[in-house]
């Protein structure tokens, strides 16, 4: 199984309630392929034949870290897309779904919609941690996240340049599910390492700047309140 990390694009806007979130996908299939989505992360489980070409997904809030019903709603594709699996503790609140091409030549484009009512999530009083950290960026960096302590890392040109941190909670020394969100910055923001107890239980952020001159960057790490 190959496992690939996606990146967000925004999708055309559909008309949906004011008291429901939502996730969007869309891409060409011709095969089967599985899509895992946790927070703010969306990966591609590769099953069988080709990959996924040409994604794209776009978010109206992260997927929360709570046992909500997701509703699935296919808008378009010829072959199968399942839910094969809702968010629960045990599989870290991540939602999987299927989409099946096989049966069919060639590519098909497929696009999907997963939603929840917020209102679930004041029935299941879901709470959580946060890192959150401002600065100045250019080219890149890595943030690297343990316990009550981070460090940065910059990728060279003008340098990183720290603006604020504050932690909320302590990471926990356990194998928590993370997600992040950039308030701010106009490059690419992603969790390259999740923890576990091979890394001593540490979060890694990367942020890509390859735009000209440097940007300001607002960015927030989100975990289950122990």
């Amino acid at each position: 199984m190959k496992l690939a990390l996606v990146t967000p694009i925004l999708l055309s806007a559909l008309a949906i309630p004011a008291e429901t979130e939502y996730f969007r996908w869309r891409g060409d299939v011709d095969g089967i392929d599985d899509i895992l989505i946790k927070g703010s992360q969306v990966k591609i489980e590769h099953v069988a034949a080709k990959p996924i070409q040409s994604q794209d997904h776009k978010f109206s809030a992260p997927l929360p870290f709570a046992e909500v019903e997701l509703t699935l709603q296919v808008l378009h594709g010829r072959g199968s897309v399942r839910l094969l699996e809702q968010p629960t503790k045990r599989n870290q609140y991540t939602a999987v779904v299927r989409v099946d091409d096989q049966d069919h030549s060639g590519d098909d484009r497929y696009e999907f919609e997963l939603s929840w009512s917020r209102e679930d999530l004041h029935e299941t009083a879901v709470y959580e941690s946060t890192f959150r950290w401002r600065g100045r960026v250019d080219i890149g960096c890595e943030i690297e996240i343990r316990g009550s302590r981070h460090t940065v890392k910059d990728s060279g040109g003008a340098g990183t340049h720290e603006k604020g941190a504050t932690f909320s909670d302590p990471l926990p020394s356990s194998e928590v599910p993370v997600s992040v969100e950039k308030r701010d910055g106009r490059g690419r923001v992603e969790i390259v390492q999740t923890p576990d107890a091979g890394n001593g239980y540490t979060t890694i952020i990367k942020i890509e700047d390859t735009k000209g001159g440097s940007d300001d960057y607002d960015i927030e790490l989100r975990w289950p309140r122990q």
